[in-house]
């Protein structure tokens, strides 16, 4: 079977779980005390929080008899209790107790994963040779930001593909209807960070405006796994993060989450003079809802094409394409099974 970069050209399956930071869920998705079954990255996890709020990713399976913590198993306090034998582990994997009062195991070790909580977000490091990560995804500022709103599908696809969707200028006018799209500040790599910035045109009709609108797009990716692209409609006074998260679940399965928050709308009138008269909550959540339809008809519209795409290692690119090699040489960073040669970064136009 022929190799195409990331993915194998015949199925467009991963050949290697990325490295880097990816959502594990919602903060809102996850209370004190819940026990929840998750699949990342091929393997069978639990994702739990302790009553004091502490949440934490562990392996699925007990390593006394292989009980499955999801189905009765308990938070007593800041512990993890099994169901079968009552075997209690701490935030850290470590066998605190038994069920039986009597020495715990040495070897009765959980295999626990790097967390970070922030911004509405739990996310999880993974790293095939488990080091320990050299890189976090900065918290934003959010104090004038309403709380995410959000929504996750599972389809056929991998992060590569998905990630790669924001630097594809070419697919933007064919496949969403953007255009007259405008290079604001090229693509920047530094590390596990890239950042573009461009704008374009599109229809308004999300608000109920049947002229254009000219929106400007800030693009900051983490790795693969997070992206975040600030939204600013000046002729409305709008401005809005639009998130996009995928998580790979095997080789084949994508979980695919989208998340919008709302920078506090100063001037309602821009939209509409008579928004002026609508309280500020009932407004945000107004525009959520709008913003967040016309997001996830975006994003949908690329759904069939990742379904049943293959994987060009060294397509032929057009002028109008987008940096798409510059993207992939950024990207190699993530895959373990590169043998860290990145390729060449050569113009649309060659």
């Amino acid at each position: 079977m022929r190799n195409s970069g990331f993915v194998t050209r015949e199925s467009n399956r991963l050949r290697a779980f990325p490295t880097g930071w990816f959502l594990i869920c919602f903060s809102d998705e996850l209370e004190a005390g819940e026990v929840k079954s998750i699949k990342f990255m091929g393997q069978d996890l639990v994702v739990f929080r302790t009553e004091s709020g502490e949440a934490c990713l562990s392996d699925a399976f007990c390593p006394h008899m292989g009980a499955h913590f999801a189905y009765g198993g308990a938070i007593e306090g800041e512990i993890l209790r099994c169901p079968f034998h009552g075997f209690c582990f701490d935030t850290e994997g470590n066998c605190i107790k038994t069920g039986y009062g009597t020495k715990p195991p040495r070897k009765a070790k959980l295999r626990t994963w790097p967390l970070q909580e922030m911004n509405g977000l739990i996310l999880a490091h993974h790293q095939q040779d488990w080091k320990a990560p050299e890189w976090t995804v900065p918290k934003l500022d959010d104090d004038e930001w309403t709380p995410l709103t959000h929504h996750t599908w599972e389809l056929r696809a991998n992060p590569y593909d998905t990630a790669e969707n924001s630097v594809d200028f070419g697919h933007f006018s064919t496949v969403h209807g953007y255009r007259k799209t405008e290079i604001l500040r090229p693509l920047h790599t530094d590390g596990p960070k890239l950042t573009a910035r461009y704008a374009m045109d599109r229809d308004a009709g999300v608000f109920g405006n049947k002229n254009d609108l000219r929106a400007e797009f800030e693009i900051t990716k983490w790795g693969l796994g997070y992206s975040c692209v600030e939204v600013e409609v000046p002729e409305y006074g709008l401005r809005s993060r639009h998130f996009v998260f995928p998580s790979a679940i095997d080789h084949e399965m994508l979980k695919l989450s989208l998340a919008i928050s709302l920078r506090h709308v100063a001037h309602p009138e821009k939209i509409n003079p008579l928004l002026r008269l609508v309280p500020r909550s009932v407004l945000h959540k107004l525009i959520l809802a709008a913003s967040m339809r016309g997001y996830k008809d975006d994003v949908s519209q690329d759904f069939e094409i990742w379904r049943n795409k293959i994987g060009i290692e060294r397509p032929p690119l057009a002028e109008g394409d987008g940096p798409i090699h510059a993207f992939r040489k950024w990207a190699k960073q993530f895959d373990p099974s590169s043998s860290g040669e990145h390729d060449r970064v050569v113009s649309a136009a060659e």
